[in-house]
């Protein structure tokens, strides 16, 4: 598999377990996962399990390149090191029209 990288990170791919070229979520780094419609923050990979990043659920886990539903054990999605491009007609740009805009984080403030 080829591996696209982004300075020194590998981009990673989240498709949906019933059709390959639907991009679900897309993670950056080694651990963030950030949901390709919106760009924002969705789940954090951790010992082969995703754990959703607003409520710590846990959402599913990894065996090989599959992910499978923590809760009834379906497969929900596939892992890929490559961007499956979106139609025929943009395949030449599928490598320039990868996300790379993060979500904006929060701040934790102190109360007064």
């Amino acid at each position: 598999m080829a591996e696209a990288i982004i300075g020194r990170r590998m981009m990673r791919y989240l498709y949906t377990a019933d059709d390959d070229n639907t991009l679900f979520a897309y993670a950056p780094g080694r651990r963030d996962f950030f949901r390709a419609g919106d760009d924002r923050l969705w789940a954090h990979e951790s010992h082969g399990w995703l754990i959703a990043a607003e409520s710590g659920e846990s959402l599913a886990h990894r065996t090989g390149d599959v992910f499978y539903s923590a809760v009834d054990g379906k497969r929900l999605y596939r892992l890929s090191m490559e961007r499956a491009p979106d139609s025929e007609s943009d395949t030449a740009d599928s490598e320039a029209s990868a996300p790379t805009r993060r979500a904006p984080q929060r701040v934790a403030r102190p109360r007064r």
